[in-house]
C-alpha cells in the first residue's frame, strides 16, 4: 500500500505528472529527475510547507521541469496532470516555485496547504431527516427512473462503503491518502456528506437521501481525514481528485464541502478545468458567518466562478447563525441539525454548510437524471428561478436566491429518456490482417419507437457504407485495404432522432508482422535460450552482466533481416554484424554497455524495430528504435537485460521512449 502524506482535509494542491523510467546515477552525482519513482515517496515525516503542487500544461511531466536530486528529495504523482514534490532544501521552496512558474510546461506551481471541511462540532427515521421535506424532496423521490447512472463525485474524507444505508449507491472513487480504490472514512465527515446525497430509499432502515429512487450514485474521493473528526484536507489531493472527476463521463456533479480563505491558483485552476468539462460544481459557503475575523469574507472554492455557493438554513427556514454571507452566495439549503449516515454504521445529527452543499448537489443530480440534456448552467438557473425567496426581496447576501425547492424545479423539467447506444463492438481486436471477416454488433436504448441501425467505416478520408439502415443490429465486412479505420454505427429511432458511436484507430494490416528472436550470453550463466517479440533476455536485479547477443528476424513473407552492434567494456563500439552472428564477447568477462539495432532488406521500410535495455543502477530505460543507441556510455554500467519488438511502420512504441540512452 502506498502511504500518502498525512495531511488531510485541508485543500492541498498537487502536481499532475506521468512517469518515465530512468534510474539512479553514480553516488555523489546530481541526477536529473525524469520520474518521481526516482525519489522517495511522501510520508508522515514530510513537511507540507516543503511541498509544492505542480499542475502541468497539456501532456507535460516531471521530466520536462529540469529538476535534479539537489532540488527535490521526494514526490508523489497523483494523476495525468498533478504532482506534489518535496524540496530538498526548505530555504529554496519559494525560489523553486518561482522557477517552476516560469516553465512553459507548468500551468500552476504553488506551496501545498490544508483546507478544512465546513462542518460544526420504509425508513424508520425518515421523520428525523426534516431537511428533505423542507425543500420539497419528499415530493420527488419516486418521480425519476433514469436508466443511465448519474454520479455525484464527493471530494471529502472518504466513505464507509459498507454502511448498510448507502452501500448500494456507491461507485468507485479513489483514496489519495492511501493510494488505493479501497475506500475508508476515519474522520466521518465524508460519510455524513454522502448520506445527504444518496442514502438508500425504501430499504427499511435509516432514512433516504435527497436523490430518492433515481439512479444516482456517489463516487467518493478521499483527500484527507486521518482520524475521527479530523477536518484537514490536502489541497494537492483535492486538485488531483478534481481533475480525475472532470475526466469521467459518468460524473455530472461535484460536491466540495470544504472551504478556506486563502489564495490558491492551483485550486482555482482545477475547479475551472472541471467546470469547463461541464460538471455542476457545488461548494459550502463556509461556517464563519458569526466569526468577527471572517464574517462576510469570500471562501474558496465556493466563491469561484461557475461554482454554486450554498449557505445553510435551520428548521425554521432562517439562515443558520454560522452560515457565511457575502455577495457570491447563490442558494441556501438545510444545514442545521440535519440527519445523515455516520462512518461507524449508524446515524447522527450534524450541522454546517458542509451538509447544505451535498443536499444541493443531490438536487442538481436529480434534475440531470430527469433530463440528460440539461447543462450545468441550466441546472443552476433552474434552481435559482424556483428557490423560495427569504430575507430581502430578490437575491441577498445571506440566502442568495433563496432556499432550493426541488419539487418546484422538477415541475419545470420534462423528463426525457434520450436515444443512446449502449454497446458497439467488433468481434476481433485491432491489428487484424487483410481478408479477416469482422462482425459488428450494436444495441440501443431510449428514444421512441423502433430502431434502425446503419453501419459504415471511414478510411483515408472516404466514407463507405457497410450496411444501410435496417432493423438488424449487426453487420459484417471483410477489409480489402490495409490502414487505420474508423468504424461507426448510427441509430435512428421512430421520431427521427439519431445517435452515433465510433470505434477509432482500428488497424488492418497487410500481412502478419515478422517475428524477432534473440538470446544473450549472461555472466556466470552462459547462453540463454532464444526468446522472441518483447520477451526479456538476460536478468534484472541479479547484478549479472550481458556479454554478447545474437538476433534473427523471422519471416517467410518479407525480405527482412537485422543488423546490430554493441558497445563493449574497454573496447567501445564494435562493427555491425547481421542475422544471428555474435556481437560482443564470450569468456572475456567484458560487459555490454549499449546496443543499436537496424532492420535490413527491401521490406525494412515497412517496419520499425524497437528495443529496450535494463542497465545497472538505472533499470529499464526508454525504448529506442531503428539504429538509435540504447544503454549508457561513460558510466561503466553493464547491460543486464533486453527486449526487442518489430511493429508496422508508424505504430506506437511499446512503451515510453524517454531517455533510451545516457552518456557521461
Amino acid at each position: 500500500m502506498k502511504f500518502k502524506k498525512a495531511i488531510v482535509f485541508l485543500l492541498a494542491m498537487v502536481l499532475i505528472g506521468s512517469s518515465c523510467p530512468l534510474g539512479v546515477m553514480a553516488e555523489g552525482q546530481s541526477m536529473v529527475i525524469q520520474s518521481l519513482d526516482q525519489v522517495a515517496n511522501l510520508d508522515a515525516d514530510s513537511n507540507i510547507n516543503d511541498q509544492i503542487i505542480v499542475i502541468y500544461k497539456d501532456q507535460a511531466t516531471i521530466g520536462s521541469l529540469a529538476l535534479t536530486s539537489e532540488d527535490i528529495k521526494g514526490g508523489e504523482s497523483l494523476g495525468a496532470q498533478v504532482d506534489i514534490i518535496e524540496v530538498a532544501d526548505s530555504t529554496n521552496t519559494d525560489a523553486l516555485i518561482a522557477q517552476l512558474s516560469e516553465n512553459p510546461n507548468v500551468l500552476v506551481a504553488e506551496k501545498n496547504a490544508y483546507i478544512q471541511t465546513s462542518a460544526l462540532p420504509n425508513d424508520p427515521n425518515l421523520s428525523a431527516a426534516w431537511q428533505f421535506e423542507r425543500i420539497g424532496a419528499d415530493e420527488t423521490w419516486n418521480k425519476v427512473n433514469n436508466s443511465e447512472t448519474v454520479v455525484v463525485a464527493v471530494i471529502d474524507t472518504g466513505l464507509n462503503t459498507q454502511h448498510p444505508d448507502i452501500s448500494d449507491n456507491v461507485v468507485t472513487g479513489y483514496d489519495y491518502v492511501e493510494g488505493t480504490t479501497n475506500m475508508m472514512d476515519l474522520s466521518g465527515h465524508g460519510t455524513l456528506v454522502s448520506g445527504c446525497v444518496a442514502a438508500v430509499t425504501n430499504n427499511g432502515i435509516g432514512f433516504a437521501g435527497i436523490t430518492g429512487t433515481a439512479n444516482i450514485k456517489v463516487a467518493p474521493y478521499r483527500v484527507g481525514g486521518l482520524s475521527d473528526g479530523d477536518k484537514n484536507l490536502d489541497v494537492g489531493y483535492i486538485c488531483a481528485a478534481l481533475y480525475d472527476a472532470a475526466a469521467r463521463s459518468d460524473v455530472k456533479v461535484i460536491n466540495m464541502s470544504f472551504g478556506g480563505y486563502m489564495v490558491s491558483s492551483a485550486l482555482r485552476t482545477a475547479v475551472e478545468n472541471a467546470a469547463n468539462a461541464g460538471k455542476v460544481m457545488v461548494a459550502a459557503a463556509g461556517n464563519e458567518g458569526s466569526n468577527a475575523n471572517y464574517s462576510g469574507e469570500l471562501a474558496v472554492p465556493a466563491s469561484y466562478n461557475n461554482v454554486i455557493s450554498v449557505g445553510a438554513t435551520d428548521n425554521t427556514n432562517k439562515i443558520a447563525y454560522f452560515s457565511q454571507h457575502n455577495s457570491l452566495v447563490d442558494l441556501c439549503a438545510p444545514g442545521y441539525r440535519v440527519y445523515s449516515t455516520n462512518h461507524d454504521g449508524t446515524y447522527e445529527e450534524t450541522s454546517g454548510t458542509s451538509f447544505a452543499s451535498p443536499i444541493t448537489a443531490g438536487a442538481c443530480a436529480v434534475l440531470m437524471a430527469a433530463d440528460y440534456t440539461m447543462t450545468s448552467a441550466q441546472v443552476e438557473t433552474l434552481l435559482k428561478e424556483t428557490a423560495l425567496d427569504f430575507g430581502t426581496t430578490g437575491r441577498d447576501d445571506y440566502y442568495g436566491y433563496g432556499l432550493i425547492q426541488l419539487d418546484a424545479a422538477m415541475a419545470k423539467v420534462t423528463p426525457s429518456n434520450p436515444l443512446s447506444i449502449d454497446t458497439f463492438t467488433v468481434d476481433k481486436p485491432t491489428g487484424q490482417t487483410l481478408g479477416t471477416l469482422l462482425v459488428l454488433s450494436a444495441a440501443a436504448s431510449g428514444g421512441e419507437g423502433d430502431y434502425q441501425y446503419g453501419f459504415y467505416y471511414e478510411l483515408n478520408g472516404k466514407t463507405t457504407t457497410i450496411q444501410d439502415y435496417s432493423s438488424v443490429p449487426t453487420a459484417a465486412f471483410t477489409p480489402t485495404v490495409a490502414g487505420i479505420y474508423t468504424i461507426s454505427v448510427q441509430v435512428l429511432d421512430g421520431k427521427g432522432n439519431t445517435v452515433k458511436e465510433s470505434i477509432v484507430n482500428y488497424v488492418v494490416k497487410e500481412k502478419a508482422t515478422p517475428a524477432i528472436e534473440y538470446r544473450t550470453h549472461v555472466q556466470n550463466v552462459g547462453w540463454q535460450s532464444f526468446v522472441a517479440d518483447g520477451a526479456v533476455s538476460g536478468t534484472a536485479g541479479k547484478s549479472l552482466r550481458l556479454e554478447a547477443i545474437e538476433i534473427n528476424a523471422i519471416t517467410d513473407i518479407y525480405d527482412l533481416g537485422v543488423k546490430y552492434k554493441t558497445h563493449v567494456q574497454n573496447i567501445g563500439w564494435q562493427n555491425f554484424v547481421a542475422d544471428g552472428a555474435l556481437s560482443g564477447t564470450a569468456g572475456k568477462s567484458l560487459r555490454l554497455e549499449a546496443i543499436a539495432i537496424e532492420l535490413t532488406g527491401t521490406d525494412a521500410e515497412l517496419f520499425d524495430v524497437y528495443y529496450q535495455v535494463h542497465a545497472q543502477n538505472v533499470g529499464w530505460m526508454g525504448w529506442a528504435s531503428n539504429g538509435a543507441q540504447a544503454g549508457t556510455a561513460g558510466f561503466g554500467y553493464r547491460l543486464e537485460g533486453i527486449r526487442i519488438e518489430i511493429v508496422p511502420k508508424g505504430s506506437a512504441a511499446p512503451g515510453s521512449t524517454v531517455n533510451p540512452f545516457i552518456e557521461k
